[in-house]
């Protein structure tokens, strides 16, 4: 039987490497559109054009804007959480724990490319989006185990352990939504306001 020479990608395989590259080059181009325009400015014809993907490619892997937006928020949730993860591992104290966390979360949002804009045009859109997806809850249940550890929750309820929890990741988001509109850069000042806000009012329910 003569040999046979393999080709070195199968045609699944060939096909699966067009369509990861494909949509690398249209979630790259989203990115950059919705920074520039915005989702409610942005259509599906900016993104194709931009990514110089076909049409039809687009529509066999997202069929509508709103789906590549989501993915790359639910992207950009995961980096956040594995920053800010990283950020207050080893601290302390809560106030400690708190500082480094935000100020994690704000120079890494800031330091990608078009951040600060993607974040700005589309805050109502973000804002839907940030609770209740699986990443926020990952995201909300690492920071929960972390405050625990610290003793923070000792004396609060379930519910009031959630509530904590979500008031501490949404201060931060908000506080990104104010640098933003006021372009305040002094980032880790006002990583520590809001960590000794939030500090204070937790070591003060303590001694009710």
């Amino acid at each position: 039987m003569p040999n046979q020479r393999k080709a070195p990608y199968g045609l699944s395989e060939k096909r699966e490497m067009t369509r990861a590259q494909n949509m690398e080059k249209i979630d790259a181009a989203a990115w950059k559109i919705f920074s520039n325009l915005g989702l409610d400015g942005a259509t599906v014809r900016d993104i194709v054009s931009e990514s110089e993907v076909s049409a039809g490619s687009f529509y066999n892997y997202y069929r509508t804007k709103e789906a590549v937006f989501d993915k790359l928020v639910a992207q950009l949730i995961e980096r956040i959480r594995l920053e800010i993860a990283a950020a207050r591992d080893g601290a302390k104290d809560i106030e400690t724990m708190l500082c480094q966390g935000y100020g994690a979360f704000m120079n890494m949002l800031l330091s990608l490319p078009g951040g600060a804009e993607f974040f700005e045009r589309n805050q109502h859109h973000i804002r839907s989006r940030l609770f209740g997806s699986a990443q926020i809850r990952a995201l909300l249940a690492d920071i929960e185990m972390d405050v625990a550890e610290l003793g923070a929750l000792d004396r609060l309820s379930e519910s009031e352990r959630k509530l904590l929890v979500s008031i501490m990741f949404a201060s931060g988001t908000e506080a990104i939504f104010g640098a933003l509109k006021t372009r305040n850069t002094d980032i880790q000042g006002l990583a520590r306001f809001l960590a000794r806000l939030l500090a204070h009012g937790i070591n003060a329910s303590h001694k009710d």
